[in-house]
């Protein structure tokens, strides 16, 4: 009995020490859902050295907004919103959307007011309403604002509590609903640090981005949020940027 004893506990030792190892082998060995996670990340981008440009979308989010969704996960192109608080309340899954696949969320005013029409209770209000609304449908609060009409002025500016983003390079999308006439303008204007306005409430638009995506990077640009064209420079509250000030931005 006292062999037998003996036998089992060293069975009982090697079996533990056999669990022991592959316990430690399965927590070394990454899941196939890590490595995938990991092939997928994006480097950082250094918009000091690369011709970095942001694709910019005001007035949604609207009917086509997750069409454009579906072409810029495409193409692996990242974007900033511009959205109109009263428009969120209706789209919040496509916020949720933006969060996930990488955009960045701005504030466009609650009903696109023209700032300097507006008293400070006022402009706080449209601020805040838009605010709360982006945070309840994405559980993300809006890191810049864009003025309606690209209208504003210092006194103005500097209610807003987060940079006010304008750009240099206006599509006119809007105007004309030409999706080539839209690619042609952006494409003729752009430079290293550009910030390219279009409306994703606009079909036509959302047809021009694929062509104007793939342009633009056979051009050389990398595509990029407005926080990561401004990252380590001056971007800060109550002021106004009209594209980005890293040295690749100032070469033609």
């Amino acid at each position: 009995m006292k062999h037998l004893s003996t036998i089992f506990a060293y069975g009982a030792v090697a079996a533990l020490s056999l669990g022991l190892l592959t316990g430690c082998g399965s927590t070394q060995a990454p899941s196939e859902a890590e490595n995938a996670q990991a092939e997928e990340s994006p480097a950082p981008v250094d918009c000091t050295v690369s011709k970095c440009v942001a694709l910019t979308f005001d007035d949604g989010p609207g009917e086509y907004t997750e069409r454009l969704l579906d072409e810029l996960a495409e193409a692996k192109a990242p974007a900033t919103f511009f959205m109109v608080g009263n428009n969120v309340g209706k789209y919040p899954q496509t916020l949720q959307r933006m969060v996930a696949e990488g955009h960045e969320l701005g504030s466009h005013t609650w009903d696109h007011a023209d700032i300097t029409t507006l008293t400070k209770e006022q402009i706080e209000h449209e601020v805040q309403w838009t605010e709360e609304a982006i945070e309840k449908a994405s559980g993300e609060k809006p890191d810049v604002l864009r003025p309606p009409y690209g209208s504003h002025g210092v006194v103005y500016d500097r209610l807003i509590p987060y940079p006010l983003v304008l750009w240099d390079v206006d599509t006119l999308d809007w105007q004309h609903h030409d999706p080539v006439k839209t690619v042609k303008i952006a494409m003729d204007e752009v430079k290293p640090g550009s910030i390219i306005l279009m409306h994703d409430i606009h079909e036509s638009s959302v047809e021009a981005v694929p062509n104007l995506v793939k342009k633009l990077t056979e051009d050389g640009y990398t595509l990029v949020t407005v926080k990561q064209l401004f990252a380590g420079s001056e971007f800060v509250p109550g002021a106004a940027y009209e594209r980005g000030e890293h040295p690749a931005a100032a070469t033609s």
